[in-house]
């Protein structure tokens, strides 16, 4: 019998001790970010410089698609790709949790904010940068 009893004790507090991932946040935040987005800006850096399409002299678009795929262009030439993924962590932003997207090339951002329009991640590294978007398609 105490066998039993410890055997219910045992499983109910695995059973309870679980808890449930939020996969649908997750896909509500990758839904909302797939699709093309044309680079507006980039501000930052030790200065607080801005740079942007006609500063730099060339455009840049994003583009995330549903099967965790993204390519980087620069003046509609591809410069890099592959898979990404969003995952939370700590930031230099926030004290609790923030949303990531981090890229198979090794670079990761910060995702500031997002909105059907706009856009923004940020490097998670003091003086870094931080690049708004707005959405193409």
């Amino acid at each position: 019998m105490k066998k039993l009893s410890f055997l219910l004790i045992i499983t109910s507090l695995l059973a309870f001790s679980c808890t449930k991932e939020e996969v649908s946040s997750a896909n509500e935040s990758t839904s909302s970010l797939i699709g093309e987005w044309r680079w507006i800006s980039s501000t930052g850096g030790i200065a607080g410089k801005t740079i942007t399409p006609s500063s730099a002299g060339y455009e840049r678009k994003l583009v995330l698609t549903a099967d965790l795929k993204f390519s980087r262009y620069k003046d509609n030439t591809l410069e890099s790709s592959g898979t990404y993924q969003l995952t939370q962590g700590k930031s230099i932003y926030k004290v609790e949790q923030v949303d990531f997207i981090k890229f198979s090339d090794g670079t990761s951002a910060v995702i500031i904010s997002q909105s059907a329009t706009e856009l923004s991640l940020a490097d998670n590294f003091y003086d870094g940068f931080g690049e708004t978007y707005q959405r193409i398609k």
